[in-house]
């Protein structure tokens, strides 16, 4: 059975964004939601990253932060709910006020599962090079590998390199930052 969807039920990113908070934790592609439920082992990547950018700000100090929650815009009717996304401390409210970011996020992270590893891997990182997103770090379960694309100079496309291992995961965009990528995928 095929089902039409007419353009006017299409979703705009105004309409995305009105939606309850709650319900927003899905990508907006081409006008439609579309969800995909993490596994336990992408929340635990992913908590685990969180808590090393976490232990790395108690001696850093803030120079920005991480969030799971802030969608990036990347047409009228297309935009991602990323993984995670860090934003460098001028894009953020002060430290008494509520969370708020303003522009691009600087790195944007993407945990791949099955279901969505080839939009991730294509679409999202066109966009995102598109967009003049600094880094775009993929990490891949599978190969307990991290694919970080990165912008040498702004303008100019991704530049690809692969982590594993014993490899520590650093970035010019996070300086001082470095998390040995093993530690992100132990059992």
């Amino acid at each position: 059975m095929s089902v039409t969807i007419e353009e006017s039920n299409l979703l705009t990113w105004a309409e995305y964004l009105n939606l309850p908070y709650e319900t927003r934790n899905a990508d907006l592609i081409d006008g439609r939601m579309v969800m995909n439920a993490p596994s336990a082992q992408h929340e635990r990547i992913l908590r685990r990253l969180l808590g090393a950018l976490d232990n790395w700000l108690l001696t850093a100090g803030r120079l920005g932060e991480a969030t799971t929650q802030q969608p990036v815009k990347i047409s009228e009717r297309r935009g991602y709910q990323p993984d995670m996304s860090w934003f460098p401390i001028e894009q953020c409210t002060g430290q008494d006020e509520d969370a708020a970011f303003s522009g691009l996020p600087a790195i944007v992270v993407e945990v791949l599962s099955p279901s969505t590893r080839t939009f991730d891997v294509v679409r999202k990182r066109h966009d995102y090079d598109r967009l003049g997103i600094a880094e775009f770090w993929i990490i891949d379960p599978k190969s307990t590998s991290i694919l970080v694309m990165s912008r040498p100079v702004d303008g100019e496309p991704f530049e690809e390199s692969e982590f594993a291992d014993d490899d520590e995961l650093t970035s010019p965009v996070l300086p001082g930052f470095a998390v040995t990528v093993a530690s992100l995928f132990r059992a």
